[in-house]
């Protein structure tokens, strides 16, 4: 059996996710998933970067600002 990394224990107030209502979340796990492909050889430092900027940019664009990440 694989090495387990994550588990679910809870979901609090559930509720559908879209771009809308939760930009920052949906940030933050492309981020940490472009972050994942970095670490597991997948992306080189010079991809995971460029995809990490151009994802940045994207969520710049947006209507909603990102807490916590430059503006």
């Amino acid at each position: 059996m694989a090495k387990q990394f994550a588990k679910l224990e809870q979901i609090l107030q559930d509720h559908p996710i879209t771009p809308e209502t939760d930009a920052a979340f949906l940030y933050h796990l492309k981020k940490a998933l472009l972050l994942a492909l970095k670490e597991q050889g997948q992306l080189n430092a010079m991809q995971c970067r460029v995809a990490c900027d151009r994802l940045a940019r994207q969520q710049r664009s947006s209507t909603r600002p990102v807490p916590g990440e430059w503006v």
